[in-house]
């Protein structure tokens, strides 16, 4: 995603068992928990922390009062939030951070209604996809606490956490679709080295027939490649790698009915006649279970092999392209795993402002939650860190982070991904024409924007190499 991270329900199951496994289900816990396997030394009182946006230890917060703040989240990244309420505590020990867990099938749902309802958190999970329908609860951060040039200097895609030009998180985990993962033992049975990484799609091609492995009557018993989220998310990877903007000149309608479009759906047909695995959001298990040699997905996937398939001997390449040069985006990047603010008390707003704070500048257990979860580095000064060498994914996209499009918030996002998902169904399952399929994926979602008064502009013009990708 999993969303994208958009992340659908059946594709988190598993990886919402592993996290309700770590930290006892998905009940509401307290900063007092313990966590299991993080850096839990919390800062020294009297220490700065962050680079040009700063944290103050030594200052107070709430005047010493005693308060209390309650924090949502899904279970996955429940451990790194309760790791930053007992560090918080440490420093400040007149807050306590409540931090509950809502499963990730219930999660969009519930929040909103107990936010609606006045007993909804202070301090909210939040994600780009779903924020629209959750910002008339959420506070703009402000200025003097959080001074836009200094966000701007740490984080430069902090424009994907715009909302109507108003910054309401610190964009610190992103998630993008913008490589391939591969199987290195089934690799070396192939017959295959680094060498042959393919860096072009006909090599792709020549490397994904190899790893095609058939029983004595023929049937296939192991695909060279699948894709997760059956299209949506890699088709948006396919169109930028190839120079295609996600939006026409209006940054608000989507571009999707272009040659771009279908020529690589007719790359993905021809893979799917030859090597590769068409199903419905569950890539991640098929490579896990060692039905697929190749798996096109999202970073955070390689926390959840990590942890469900340990001795998962896995790669990882930058998508192909054609030419096999760079190109000035390899996919957009979402972010996720991060806060925002929307406590209705005033007292506890403040205090929710600083506990943000906190998270955008202490580093350490950033840089820990990153490794452990799969998410690319989105403040520039750590994307160097040698705590993501032995995550050969991360290192690799936090290298090339300036070629990731920074979409903003998009209202009716997931509408367009459940739209493609139908759409890749569709065209690979019932053998539909893309060139019918397409333009009625884009009536769809016009007719959707309009019916639901969306005013949008994406933030994709303010992306380093527009000017490359936008002719």
């Amino acid at each position: 995603m999993k969303l994208s991270k958009q992340i659908c329900a059946a594709t988190m199951a598993g990886l919402m068992a592993v996290s309700m496994a770590a930290c006892g289900g998905g009940s509401g816990s307290t900063a007092a928990s313990g966590n299991e396997g993080g850096n839990t030394a919390a800062p020294a009182v009297g220490e700065t922390l962050g680079h040009a946006l700063t944290y103050d230890t030594a200052a107070p917060v709430n005047n010493g009062e005693k308060i209390e703040l309650t924090l949502w989240t899904d279970p996955e990244p429940e451990p790194y939030y309760q790791e930053l309420a007992e560090k918080y505590h440490a420093i400040h020990q007149n807050v306590t951070i409540n931090v509950v867990s809502q499963p990730w099938s219930d999660y969009w749902t519930k929040l909103p209604l107990a936010l609606d309802a006045g007993n909804g958190p202070d301090l909210y999970r939040t994600h780009p996809g779903y924020f629209p329908n959750l910002q008339k609860y959420s506070y703009e951060l402000p200025a003097d606490t959080f001074p836009m040039d200094q966000v701007a200097e740490d984080f430069p895609q902090y424009n994907a956490s715009l909302y109507d030009g108003k910054l309401y998180t610190i964009p610190l985990g992103m998630t993008t679709g913008a490589g391939v993962y591969y199987n290195k033992d089934m690799w070396a049975e192939a017959g295959l080295t680094e060498d042959d990484i393919p860096t072009t799609w006909d090599k792709f091609e020549e490397v994904g027939k190899k790893l095609v492995k058939t029983d004595d009557k023929g049937n296939i018993i192991r695909y060279g490649f699948s894709i997760d989220h059956a299209f949506e998310g890699f088709i948006d990877t396919m169109n930028y790698s190839a120079g295609e903007a996600m939006f026409k000149d209006d940054l608000f309608t989507y571009n999707l009915d272009n040659e771009t479009t279908y020529e690589n759906i007719a790359l993905l047909q021809r893979f799917k006649d030859e090597f590769m695995m068409y199903s419905d959001g569950d890539a991640e298990d098929q490579f896990g279970h060692g039905q697929v040699a190749m798996v096109g997905h999202w970073n955070w996937v390689a926390g959840y092999w990590n942890a469900t398939y340990p001795e998962l001997n896995w790669g990882f390449f930058l998508i192909p392209t054609k030419d096999g040069k760079q190109p000035a985006a390899y996919d957009r990047a979402m972010p996720e795993w991060t806060l925002t603010v929307s406590a209705a008390d005033e007292a506890k707003r403040a205090v929710a402002f600083d506990v943000l704070k906190f998270y955008a500048c202490e580093q350490n257990s950033y840089l820990e939650h990153a490794v452990r979860i799969g998410c690319v580095c989105a403040n520039k000064n750590l994307v160097d860190d040698p705590k993501f060498d032995d995550q050969p994914n991360l290192k690799t996209i936090s290298d090339i982070s300036d070629h990731l499009v920074a979409l903003g918030t998009v209202p009716n996002f997931e509408a367009k991904n459940k739209a493609l998902r139908a759409a890749g169904s569709d065209i690979f399952i019932n053998g539909k024409d893309p060139k019918e399929v397409i333009p009625g994926v884009m009536e769809q979602l016009n007719s959707d924007a309009e019916k639901n008064n969306i005013v949008f502009k994406s933030s994709e013009n303010e992306f380093k190499y527009y000017d490359q990708l936008h002719k």
